[in-house]
């Protein structure tokens, strides 16, 4: 990874999926990203997001105190259905769940035995196709960014709170924030910044991929034999690049999904694994 720092905001980067990925965890860092990830229609949608959620007077996630030293991160990636049985291992209390993009609408661990609930979901699609991500009677609590579609967050019928994404240059401006969340548009890099700033030790991503079984138009090949599509890796890297700066700061990362194989989170293999990263004191 190529690494860059930036003298008049003491910021340091690495770059990783086409941009530069801040490290978030350093504290004297400006809230500033040195990139433009935002076309023209794009700032359309987006302020005008941000003007309606405004409407809905919720309060900020950087206002409230929570804290979770062991956070597992769940979408719905392959395998999505079995592997979410691993939580089971751990009562609530235990571990705090994030769940992002359908996990939470195709969530089975509620009304039956033995359940598992989710803590918080995390969402920052600001199209109206983020309506498709509503479930249907399971509302755990929400924290969305305040550029998300104002459609989904009024819509949504469980507890709100919002997050203020990190300004980009060129983009956006520094409000009166605690902190800022380095989403990259992605719901998966947002909850890995949460995660940080909820006082997480360690971090799983669990089903954070997009990989299928059978071969299509324009996908690659991945090591394990499934296949994915070029933009879910260059994601991937950027989840791994803000892998490195949490393993900087001494927080122990790992991955049981099936994407690409990341440099600085542990790979999990299976349950027994899964249940031994939280267990341990250090990284398996």
């Amino acid at each position: 990874m190529r690494l860059k720092k930036v003298k008049k905001t003491k910021n340091e980067y690495v770059f990783a999926g086409g941009v530069w990925v801040r490290n978030f965890c350093k504290p004297d860092a400006q809230s500033v990203l040195e990139n433009n990830m935002l076309s023209k229609k794009d700032i359309d949608t987006v302020l005008h997001n941000e003007r309606s959620n405004r409407t809905l007077q919720l309060g900020m996630i950087s206002d409230e105190s929570f804290y979770f030293p062991k956070v597992v991160i769940v979408s719905d990636g392959y395998d999505f259905q079995r592997k979410i049985e691993c939580l089971r291992l751990f009562p609530d209390k235990d571990i705090c769940v994030l769940a992002v993009n359908k996990a939470l609408k195709l969530w089975p661990l509620v009304g039956v035995e033995n359940p598992r609930s989710i803590n918080f979901y995390v969402v920052n699609n600001p199209y109206d196709e983020a309506s498709y991500f509503l479930p249907q009677r399971y509302f755990p609590a929400c924290i969305g960014s305040t550029r998300t579609s104002y459609g989904f967050m009024s819509a949504y019928q469980g507890m709100r709170y919002f997050y203020e994404p990190t300004p980009e240059r060129g983009f956006g401006y520094i409000k009166s924030q605690m902190y800022f969340i380095d989403d990259y548009r992605n719901p998966i890099s947002s909850a890995l910044s949460l995660a940080y700033r909820l006082g997480a030790r360690k971090i799983m991503m669990l089903c954070c991929d997009d990989s299928f079984k059978e071969e299509k138009p324009s996908a690659v090949r991945l090591s394990n034999d499934l296949w994915t599509y070029p933009q879910h890796l260059r994601s991937q890297e950027i989840l791994d690049a803000q892998s490195y700066w949490l393993k900087q700061a001494g927080i122990q990362v790992a991955n049981y999904s099936s994407g690409r194989e990341y440099e600085n989170a542990v790979y999990i293999k299976d349950d027994d694994e899964f249940k031994t990263f939280f267990t341990e004191e250090d990284v398996i």
